[in-house]
């Protein structure tokens, strides 16, 4: 039992060290630079929905508004969950990342 045990903490340790260049990026996964500007929209798009007070007015609104924002990248919620998640599940990949965000967010308000 323990040698079962330390096999299997051993093998997740080594898998879990891997660079992020050796792992492949699973299919249906948005690339990482689509991924930085659907993020960086949807947090606008929140933003903007705050302000608009339209989560007290309707709820499901809010879940239409997101939806375009996502349609309009060529994506839907589950492809952008299912990515999300992948990149956050690497806290340094997703810190750099987010960094990018508010670059990109900074770029979109700077035009307006």
């Amino acid at each position: 039992m323990n040698r079962i045990t330390f096999l299997a903490f051993a093998i997740f340790a080594l898998t879990s060290c891997q660079s992020d260049s050796a792992k492949e990026i699973p299919a249906g996964v948005i690339s990482r630079d689509s991924m930085v500007k659907i993020m960086a929209d949807v947090h606008i798009a929140e933003a903007r929905i705050q302000i608009s007070d339209i989560r007290n007015s309707n709820p499901a609104l809010k879940n239409t508004y997101i939806q375009e924002v996502l349609r309009r990248a060529g994506t839907d919620t589950a492809r952008f969950n299912f990515s999300f998640k992948y990149y956050s599940g690497n806290p340094e990949r997703f810190a750099s990342m987010y960094e990018e965000v508010i670059i990109e967010i900074s770029k979109k308000q700077a035009k307006q």
